[in-house]
């Protein structure tokens, strides 16, 4: 934000809320006004963005330590497991702070969705393939209108699941940007 954009921004929080604009030059100075709100805006977005990316950085490393001292102390749990395994099948280390064992994973499959399709379609095995029906829109707008409130084709058909959206018009400012 420059001078000129900080200097408008002063003026535009010590406006009368009764001000009232009644010319060109009075839209002129107000979108000066909105322009340099803009422009503080990005200012407050950027600075709160690198705080946020300085935060998230130091929060994400000091995860990725914690995560690699977890692992290094799995590591010698699990060696110490072994070696009371090597008496006794069915050990397991039990402290006050957390035990330790094993457990079996039952064999599975592992999905690559993209080939599995292929190979389904390529062998015709098509049953095996799930569809998902959903409307065509584009569709049912090109043969459907409103009719009293009831969403009609040509042929007298009434889709129900579709309800009529009355039409809205709303306030668009745009300031051109800065330099």
């Amino acid at each position: 934000m420059d001078a000129l954009e900080q200097h408008d921004l002063d003026q535009a929080q010590s406006t009368d809320a009764s001000f009232k604009i009644d010319s060109l030059s009075s839209a002129t100075w107000a979108m000066r006004k909105y322009r340099a709100l803009d422009a503080k805006d990005a200012d407050v977005k950027q600075i709160a963005q690198e705080q946020i990316n300085s935060i998230e950085e130091w929060r994400d490393g000091q995860l990725q330590a914690n995560k690699d001292s977890r692992g290094f102390f799995e590591g010698l749990l699990g060696d110490y497991l072994m070696e009371l395994r090597q008496t006794d099948p069915k050990a397991r280390i039990e402290t006050p702070y957390g035990t330790v064992s094993t457990r079996k994973r039952a064999a599975g499959v592992n999905w690559s969705e993209g080939a599995l399709v292929k190979s389904i379609k390529d062998q015709g095995l098509t049953d095996l393939l799930r569809i998902k029906e959903e409307p065509d829109k584009a569709a049912i707008k090109k043969q459907f209108h409103f009719v009293a409130g009831r969403y009609v084709n040509e042929d007298g058909q009434v889709l129900a699941g579709a309800t009529e959206k009355e039409a809205t018009m709303s306030l668009v400012v745009k300031p051109t940007k800065g330099d």
